[in-house]
């Protein structure tokens, strides 16, 4: 409610107005469209004789969208309250374009005794049959306009589709304006980025190294696994413009293969699979292999504050569990977690600069033979895609839902021999010779790492350290990590 006064208590002399502005699109905030509106009101304001009490804005909003518009709200309440006596407005489509609303409108204002003044398009006496048809006229021309303009924008964003061409929005990472030729440094990251996918690195691992680089978006803002993974999902960057949910060839040259794109694609749905889970961005390389030697229980990493009141991070055994409150394992192992990790990265870097092991690994991954048979299985499906597409689109000899189903098919079996092929050939793909390990190993990603550590390590045991009679335990900051009391359970 408005703390305006009674109709019959205003001053008679000079009625009571509010101003009603409002501009549909507003890329720069500046609100210079209202501030036009406004000033016009004014002169017609000072025409009518009239005070203007209200001034009321809503700013970048359409009245054709149906998203609420707070001030228009607060203009009906001071109607429907008798808190004013005139409408002023720069143009009837200015307060509507729905004829819902504008029936409201009419009946709200009959009933309070409000006039309605526009700029452009006059007087709208809603008191009398003529005026109320006349508003109601006016209402259907502007809802009209509207109409026609959408159908024309979707019937041109259509053609263009169709001929692949610019649909229009921001300049996307990879490509100049009006995608019509690629951006070549930024078009050399996305590939970057794809790799790193496709070879099982997550999106923020992605992100954290771009920013460790000094790369930016195209607006000059710093990466994130959202930002990462809306710039590889884009189908313009296999060459694809997709419009309403049909692909359609691109003009723009694409910045990754057809090939490249599928593997990209059953790397993103392993991650969004991943992502429904909670715990899939590992911020720690041990989680998951570090065990209690004296109940099994997988230990977890937590911070731990120090005597000085510093914070380290140790691993744990007894955690309580957040659905029951009941303490999980029996809370007597706890260790630092540093030295555990450089002990477990030496012996991994180690076993992997051993060429005995690392042509077992290989020999493990795959044969050639398989490999190839595999790339065969992904062009022969490859193809079977492409004659449905013409099937489809082209020949005209398969209905919708037979082409959705029948590609949503040859979708999963190619997903399916894309999962095998990463299986094949990525584990060792980052090091060419066992020399190469450490400094693979270095400047891998942690995604890569934990790929190699499941490939060679089962589990790894901590022990708690055996009571002796008569022993006298070090006091604080004494204490020597003794790596006899980690056992690594290797797989291979």
């Amino acid at each position: 409610m408005y703390d305006s006064p009674h109709p019959h208590q205003r001053n008679i002399i000079q009625p009571s107005a509010a101003i009603y502005s409002r501009i549909s699109s507003d890329k720069t905030g500046a609100g210079l469209g209202v501030e036009r509106q406004e000033a016009d009101c004014r002169e017609l304001a000072e025409r009518l004789g009239v005070s203007v009490d209200h001034v009321l804005v809503d700013n970048d909003l359409s009245a054709y969208s149906g998203k609420p518009r707070p001030a228009y709200e607060e203009l009906v309440e001071l109607i429907k309250t008798g808190g004013i006596d005139y409408v002023l407005a720069w143009h009837t489509d200015r307060l509507h374009r729905s004829t819902t609303e504008l029936e409201d409108y009419v009946t709200y204002s009959e009933q309070g005794h409000v006039a309605t003044h526009t700029v452009k398009a006059g007087h709208l006496d809603l008191a009398t049959s003529s005026g109320r048809f006349q508003a109601r006229i006016i209402g259907a021309a502007a809802r009209y306009e509207v109409e026609h303009m959408v159908e024309r924008q979707k019937a041109a964003k259509l053609q263009a589709a169709r001929e692949g061409k610019y649909l229009g929005g921001q300049r996307p990472f990879g490509f100049e304006p009006r995608r019509v030729s690629l951006r070549e440094t930024e078009a050399a990251l996305i590939r970057e980025m794809a790799t790193a996918v496709i070879a099982g690195g997550s999106y923020w691992s992605v992100a954290v190294d771009l920013n460790r680089r000094g790369v930016t978006t195209q607006h000059g803002k710093e990466w994130n696994a959202l930002k990462v993974r809306n710039v590889l999902i884009r189908p313009i960057n296999a060459g694809i413009v997709r419009h309403e949910g049909v692909d359609h060839l691109a003009q723009s040259p694409a910045i990754l293969t057809k090939t490249e794109w599928q593997q990209l694609h059953v790397a993103i749905e392993r991650n969004r699979r991943k992502s429904s889970h909670p715990g899939v961005y590992r911020k720690h390389l041990l989680t998951g292999f570090l065990y209690c030697g004296e109940c099994g229980q997988a230990l977890r990493h937590k911070s731990k504050q120090q005597r000085d009141g510093s914070y380290r991070t140790c691993v744990a055994c007894g955690t309580t569990d957040s659905e029951t409150g009941l303490m999980r394992g029996c809370g007597r192992v706890s260790r630092m977690s540093d030295p555990i990790l450089d002990l477990v990265t030496d012996a991994v870097v180690y076993r992997l600069s051993t060429p005995e092991l690392v042509q077992a690994m290989r020999e493990a991954e795959g044969t050639s033979d398989t490999i190839e048979e595999l790339r065969t299985r992904q062009a022969t499906i490859d193809a079977r895609i492409a004659e449905a597409t013409s099937d489809y689109y082209i020949n005209r000899l398969l209905t919708r839902d037979q082409f959705e189903a029948t590609k949503a098919q040859l979708d999963a079996e190619l997903q399916s021999i894309s999962r095998a092929l990463g299986r094949e050939t990525s584990l060792l793909a980052n090091a060419e010779t066992e020399a190469d390990f450490p400094a693979t190993w270095d400047n891998a990603t942690l995604q890569w790492r934990r790929t190699i550590l499941a490939e060679l390590i089962n589990q790894i045991i901590v022990h708690r350290r055996p009571r002796v009679p008569g022993y006298t335990y070090p006091g604080y900051k004494q204490w020597r990590f003794d790596p006899d009391l980690i056992e690594i359970r290797w797989r291979v």
